[in-house]
């Protein structure tokens, strides 16, 4: 299927379709100064931001309050994304879409002030059904000019497993948990009690959920609020054609962006360990197709769609598609917005991974985004490999469920541990932050404080990055102690059988791992996508790869190399192996030894290359 003919089946507005679209219809068209269109711009960042903060500061869940687990965009009444809050890419990839559902099912002379319009189907959505979007519409003077939309991850949304994010056991998205087809839950200003009772009555946490929903109210009240006011400050027809501009300003930049990398076909292959215990990896194939000011990226080649909770709607497969190119190939200082994603194309067959049919599963497509991120990246490199990093750790993603002793109720735990950033180009990669989307690391203290479970250990592993002139990350360990009661964990990660690759002589990193009672007689290692029974006093230990180095390791500067061994990060015995330096029993480099070390090395290695990089994944 092309992005075209996804388009068309899936209700896009016209305007947000990659060749291009309507104009806004906000006011009479007229050019803007740019002082004027600039001071809109930062509003209308600014709102995006300030209501992304409301839904954080009011949350219930800890996913959504401390991990970022949510996203908050900004749309004109055509359904043209203006834009977005520094936020999560899949969601905010896969609000053009939604935007064109509600819509669809609620047109705009069906909408009145104080509606919101909330849905989670993961085929109109991004992708899995905990992802819930609220879609808030903005009316000045009695005139429909815009959206709020926002994503917030319930912790729970029902189905067969807590969390409902299952990889094993179910085949289609009926068995992963409620879905919700648009529906107005709140109309003019009034909850729809009906159908919240509808929701809390199939969700395992209500309270938590019904909660979270509240806070996307908030949020997108908040936006409502601040787009009036700039509207009433400035007038219809200049916000109107500010956003215009912005918009065209946004696909300029883009084209130019898209023209500075040589035309051609660029292909990358990669692979996830498989889609549960005892199935086979799937195959991640991208060609990315440069023409002009114009850029595809196809998804032919790839696995088919799994009978699992491992697939990745199209909606998800585009958002992360445009996100990537984007990062890759354009200032952080350009606008993200529907601009941008014009003469961005994606393409996957129906039926296949990235694109699968109708009611396949896809609870656990959040494990999917990385690789998706790392293997068009990886094309791109053959063009452009100073303007893209090396792949990143894979982040995991467990929820462990049980019964608190102290509270005498039922708790889901959603727990985030991220890894790590591939190395970069001129600087290595940043530790414990993701490479793909913007959630983060939940503190130690506030798991501790809302579920029976002791974090004893959250710690940088050791030479698991990838060595390379410039180092990738290590990878992130975090130690559980299980104390609830009659609990299971539901594990979901990747990377454990399949090594980050690093680019231009850099080394892979390590890999994952998840170990249950590490170093005792009950030690048993678990399969990354798979469900255990956990009895209390267990210790879970999650551990992420290590994510791949860019550059030869031989090149990388003594000095950088002693201070990853005192920090910890690399021991005195793989500087020596990787980097070909020699640290001292005082943390000193011997420049004499790492000298004659490393001629030794190239005399070894006449080709240019060197024997780590040569050696690869074998040197793990």
């Amino acid at each position: 299927m092309s992005q075209s003919e996804f388009e068309e089946r899936h209700g896009f507005p016209g305007a947000v379709r990659a060749r291009g679209g309507v104009g806004g219809r906000v006011g009479a068209p007229h050019t803007v100064d740019a002082i004027t269109r600039g001071v809109v711009w930062a509003a209308m960042h600014s709102i995006a931001e300030e209501a992304g903060t409301a839904l954080r500061k009011t949350a219930y869940s800890q996913a959504v309050r401390e991990g970022r687990d949510f996203s908050v965009a900004l749309f004109d009444r055509d359904g043209r994304m203006i834009a977005q809050g520094d936020f999560s890419p899949g969601h905010l990839g896969s609000m053009p879409s939604l935007v064109g559902h509600v819509l669809a099912e609620y047109p705009p002379e069906t909408l009145a002030p104080g509606d919101a319009i909330v849905l989670n189907d993961l085929y109109m959505g991004s992708g899995h059904l905990p992802d819930f979007f609220m879609t808030t519409p903005v009316f000045h003077r009695d005139a429909l000019v815009g959206f709020a939309v926002n994503c917030a991850h319930q912790v729970d949304v029902g189905g067969a497993v807590a969390g409902s994010q299952a990889v094993e056991g179910v085949t289609e998205f009926y068995q992963e948990g409620l879905r919700v087809l648009p529906v107005k839950l709140w109309r003019a200003g009034e909850p729809n009690r009906e159908v919240l009772r509808l929701i809390n009555g199939n969700v395992r946490l209500p309270d938590i959920v019904e909660g979270d929903l509240k806070a996307m109210r908030n949020s997108g009240r908040v936006a409502e609020r601040r787009l009036m006011a700039l509207f009433e400050r400035y007038g219809a027809d200049t916000v109107g054609a500010a956003w215009n501009e912005i918009l065209a300003h946004s696909e300029r930049e883009m084209r130019a962006a898209i023209r500075t990398v040589p035309a051609g076909r660029y292909e990358a292959e990669d692979f996830y360990d498989d889609y549960g215990r005892d199935t086979e990896p799937l195959r991640v194939f991208v060609t990315v197709v440069v023409d002009g000011d114009e850029i595809t990226v196809d998804f032919t080649g790839s696995s088919g769609q799994t009978a699992s909770g491992i697939n990745s709607p199209f909606n998800y497969t585009l958002a992360y598609t445009w996100h990537t190119v984007k990062s890759a190939l354009v200032q952080s200082t350009i606008p993200q917005n529907a601009g941008t994603m014009r003469p961005i194309r994606a393409v996957a067959p129906e039926g296949s991974l990235f694109n699968p049919r109708p009611p396949a599963a896809a609870g656990a497509r959040a494990v999917m985004q990385q690789r998706i991120v790392d293997v068009i990246l990886q094309a791109l490199a053959r063009a452009v490999p100073d303007r893209v990093i090396a792949a990143s750790s894979h982040w995991a993603n467990p929820i462990i469920e049980g019964v608190d002793p102290a509270r005498r109720r039922r708790f889901v735990f959603y727990d985030i541990v991220v890894g790590g950033m591939g190395a970069r180009p001129h600087a290595d990669g940043a530790e414990a932050v993701c490479g793909s989307f913007n959630l983060e690391n939940i503190p130690v203290e506030v798991n501790e404080s809302n579920y029976p479970v002791l974090v004893e250990r959250v710690e940088l592993i050791a030479d698991s990055s990838g060595a390379g002139r410039y180092r990738g990350s290590c990878g992130l360990r975090k130690d559980i102690r299980f104390l609830g009661e009659r609990g299971s964990i539901s594990n979901l990660s990747d990377r454990h059988r399949f090594v980050p690759p690093g680019l231009c002589g850099g080394l892979p990193g390590a890999l994952g791992e998840t170990v249950v009672n590490p170093g005792t007689p009950e030690e048993r290692r678990l399969h990354p996508k798979a469900i255990y029974p956990l009895a209390h006093g267990d210790l879970v230990s999650i551990r992420t790869s290590g994510s791949g180095g860019y550059g030869d390791p031989l090149a990388r500067d003594p000095m950088d190399v002693a201070r990853d061994v005192s920090l910890g990060y690399v021991t005195p015995a793989r500087a020596c192996e990787w980097y070909g330096v020699v640290v001292d029993a005082t943390g000193s480099v011997d420049a004499a030894g790492t000298d004659a070390l490393r001629r030794a090395r190239h005399v070894a290695a006449p080709d240019g290359a060197s024997e780590p990089a040569r050696l690869g994944e074998d040197t793990r």
